[in-house]
C-alpha cells in the first residue's frame, strides 16, 4: 500500500470514529476490539502525521521542501494567511449500546434519545386559570351556583315535589283515618337544605343525629332557626333526582338512571369554569355505601371497603376536579366488553380528551399505566408519566427486582419516544415507571439518587388523592341506605371543593394570612344560602315557636313581639291540639306563640311584661 492510499485509509477512519461519538451510537465489544486491530496494522508514523481539516482534505506533514514551497505560491496567490493546522480531539472510547427484549417483542435500548428543540407535546399551549363564567363573580353564592347551578336545583325541587306527593297520596289511600298532607318545597328552601347540608359538613356532624343538631342544648342555633327538624327530616326522606314512575324502562340501559341527568350537567359545569395548569391526574374515589347497589365494589385499601367507584381527571396542582366517569361494569343491553387493557386505556382517553392538543402530561399509577396508552396519547400531542405493573409484557428481564442490584441504582432503556426507568429504593425491590415526556437518564436527588421521572411522579400524582381527602374533611354525607343521595351528598362535595377553588383562584388576597380559609368558604357560605329562607321565616312571627325565636335571637336576628294569648275573632272552632283525639275539644282560642287552637286546660293568661320576658 502506497502513501496516498494509507492516508485515505486514516481519514476514513477518522470520520467513522468521529460520526459515532457525534451521534453517540456505540458498537459492540467485537467491533471495538477489530478497530484496534487494524490501528495496529497501520505504521505510527502515519498517524501522526496525518490529520483532518476543515475543508474534508488530509494535509501530510512529511518536512518535504515541495510541500511548503506548494502552500506558500496558493497564500501567495490568493493573498490569504495560511490556514491554521486543526487539532487532533482525543477519541473517546464509545459507550456499548445494551438492548433489552420484552415477551411483547418489544426492544429497548441504552441509548437516549438526542433532541435538538422541545416537543409539541412538551408545550403547553393553553392559558390556566378561571374559565370566562367564573369571570365576574362578586360573592361566594355566586361562585358555587357556577357548579351548582339553579337549573339542577330546580330539578331537584320538582322531582322531590313530585315523589312526595306520590307516596303521601298512596299512605292517604291506605290509611283514610290519618290523611297527610304535602306541602310543596320552592327553590328557596331546597337553597337552604343544601346551605344547612354545608354547616352540617362545617362542623363535622355527619355522624350527628338529627335530635342532636336541633338539640336546645347541645345543638346548634342555625338549623333550628332555619328549618324545623320534621322539615329537614322529610326533604332529606323525599329527596329525588329523576322521575321514579319512568325509571324503570330507563335502568334497561343505564344503571345510573337514577341520578344521570343532574351528574352529566355537573360535570358540564366543572370542565368550563376551571382552566387546568400542564399536569393532570387520572385516580379513583370510592364513595362508602353499604346500601343496595349493583354496580357497588369492594376495595380493601380504601377507608370504607364497599361503595361506588368513580374514575376522576383532576388538576395535579389544585386538585380541581375536571372530568369523571362512574363505574358501571357492563350495561344493561351493551355488546361484549372489550379486553380489560383496552377499556381501561378508552378509559383514560375518554377522561381527558377535553384536554388533548393541548400539550399537557397525564399522571397515572400502575392500573391506568402501559406503553400503548402512552403512544396512543403522544398521536395527540399529550404526554404520560405513571407507574407500571411489573408484569407488563413490555416490561424488559433486566429491569424487575432482582437480589444482585444495589440500593439506589437506576436502569433505563429507550424505545423511540418512551422511557422506562427501574429504580431500587431498597433490597430486592424496583420500581418501574413508564414515561413519554422525558428522555435521558437525569439524576435530580443526590442523597438517594432518583431520576428526575421519580421525583415529577412523587409531584404529580396526588391530585385525586387531594381532592378526595379535602372532600372527606368536611363532608356533609348524612347516614341512608340509598345510593342516589350518598352520590348526591358527593355531588354536593365536590361542587363546594371547585367553588372554593375557583373563588381563590379569582381572589389570591382573600383571608390568604390564614390557614383554614376553605372552612372559612364553607361557613360562609351555608351562611348566605339560607339567608333568603331565612329572612321569610323571620317575618312570620305568630307561626314561630318559643324554641325558633330563641335561636333565631342567639344567630343575631331581630324578631318582632309575639302577642299575648288571645282569643281569635274568627268564629270557626277547630280541635284542641293539645287534647286527646277522642275527647274532640273545639276551641277558638290560639296560642301566640306558635298559633295552634288550644283549650283552656292547656293554656295560660300571661300579660305583655311577662310574654315579653319568657317569649322574646
Amino acid at each position: 500500500m502506497d502513501k496516498r492510499k494509507r492516508s485515505n485509509f486514516n481519514q476514513s477512519k477518522y470520520w467513522l470514529d468521529d460520526s459515532e461519538h457525534f451521534d453517540d451510537k456505540s458498537s459492540d465489544e467485537d467491533t471495538n476490539v477489530n478497530h484496534d486491530s487494524e490501528d495496529a496494522e497501520i505504521p505510527s508514523t502515519l498517524q501522526d502525521t496525518s490529520d483532518e481539516s476543515d475543508d474534508g482534505t488530509v494535509e501530510k506533514d512529511s518536512g518535504d521542501e515541495s510541500d511548503e514551497n506548494s502552500v506558500d505560491t496558493k497564500s501567495m496567490s490568493d493573498e490569504e494567511p495560511p490556514r491554521r493546522r486543526a487539532k487532533r480531539k482525543p477519541q473517546v472510547k464509545p459507550i456499548p449500546v445494551k438492548i433489552f427484549s420484552s415477551k411483547s417483542g418489544r426492544q429497548w435500548t441504552s441509548k437516549e434519545l438526542l433532541k435538538k428543540k422541545v416537543p409539541i407535546a412538551n408545550i403547553l399551549r393553553q392559558r390556566t386559570g378561571v374559565g370566562r363564567p367564573a369571570a365576574d363573580i362578586q360573592t361566594l353564592k355566586e361562585a358555587f351556583q357556577l357548579l351548582i347551578t339553579q337549573e339542577m336545583v330546580l330539578l331537584l325541587v320538582k322531582e322531590t315535589n313530585r315523589r312526595a306527593h306520590l307516596l303521601l297520596e298512596r299512605w292517604s289511600e291506605e290509611n283514610p283515618d290519618e290523611k297527610s298532607q304535602w306541602r310543596d318545597t320552592d327553590l328557596e328552601e331546597m337553597w337552604a337544605f343544601i346551605g344547612l347540608l354545608l354547616l352540617a359538613g362545617v362542623h363535622r356532624a355527619k355522624n350527628e343525629t338529627l335530635d342532636e343538631l336541633w338539640s336546645m342544648i347541645n345543638g346548634r342555633p342555625i338549623f333550628r332557626a332555619t328549618m324545623s327538624k320534621n322539615r329537614f327530616k322529610s326533604l332529606l326522606q323525599f329527596c329525588r333526582f329523576d322521575n321514579t314512575t319512568t325509571r324503570e324502562e330507563r335502568l334497561k340501559v343505564d344503571k345510573l338512571a337514577a341520578i344521570r341527568d343532574l351528574w352529566t350537567m355537573f360535570l358540564a359545569r366543572l370542565q368550563i369554569c376551571y382552566m387546568p395548569g400542564g399536569s393532570l391526574t387520572v385516580d379513583e374515589q370510592l364513595i362508602p355505601t353499604r346500601g343496595r347497589c349493583n354496580f357497588r365494589q369492594y376495595i380493601p385499601s380504601k377507608p370504607g371497603k364497599y361503595g361506588v367507584k368513580i374514575f376522576w381527571c383532576c388538576d395535579s396542582d389544585t386538585a380541581y376536579p375536571l372530568n369523571a366517569e362512574v363505574y358501571l361494569g357492563r350495561q344493561p343491553g351493551a355488546p361484549t366488553a372489550a379486553k380489560d387493557k383496552d377499556r381501561i386505556r378508552n378509559l383514560v382517553k375518554q377522561l381527558v380528551h377535553p384536554w388533548i392538543n393541548t400539550g399537557r402530561t397525564i399522571t397515572t399509577d400502575n392500573y391506568f399505566t402501559s406503553a400503548e396508552l402512552a403512544e396512543d396519547l403522544l398521536g395527540v400531542q399529550t404526554t404520560l408519566v405513571g407507574t407500571i405493573r411489573r408484569n407488563k409484557k413490555e416490561i424488559p428481564r433486566e429491569l424487575q427486582p432482582d437480589t444482585h442490584r444495589p440500593e439506589q441504582s437506576s436502569i433505563f432503556c429507550f424505545d423511540r419516544q418512551l422511557t422506562l426507568v427501574s429504580y431500587v429504593p431498597k433490597k430486592a425491590h424496583a420500581v418501574i415507571l413508564l414515561s413519554s415526556l422525558h428522555h435521558d437518564q437525569t439524576i435530580v436527588d443526590e442523597k438517594k439518587k432518583k431520576p428526575e421521572i421519580i421525583l415529577y411522579y412523587n409531584n404529580t400524582k396526588g391530585g385525586v388523592d387531594r381532592m378526595d381527602q379535602m372532600v372527606q374533611t368536611y363532608s356533609c354525607k348524612r347516614k341512608t341506605k340509598r345510593w342516589p343521595m350518598t352520590f348526591f351528598f358527593n355531588i354536593i362535595d365536590v361542587g363546594a371543593l371547585a367553588a372554593c377553588i375557583v373563588w381563590l383562584t379569582k381572589n389570591p388576597q382573600w383571608n390568604e394570612k390564614k390557614c383554614y380559609r376553605r372552612r372559612i368558604f364553607l361557613m360562609e357560605l351555608g351562611y348566605d344560602l339560607i339567608q333568603s329562607h331565612l329572612e321569610q321565616r323571620q317575618h312570620q312571627p305568630q307561626a314561630l315557636q318559643k324554641g325558633v325565636r330563641i335561636a333565631m335571637q342567639a344567630i343575631g336576628l331581630t324578631v318582632a313581639t309575639s302577642q299575648p294569648i288571645t282569643v281569635s275573632t274568627d268564629t270557626a272552632k277547630q280541635r284542641c291540639h293539645l287534647c286527646p283525639r277522642e275527647r274532640d275539644r273545639k276551641v277558638v282560642t290560639h296560642c301566640s306563640s306558635c298559633n295552634i287552637p288550644c283549650c283552656p286546660d292547656h293554656h295560660k293568661v300571661i300579660c305583655t311584661v311577662c310574654s315579653e320576658t319568657f317569649l322574646g
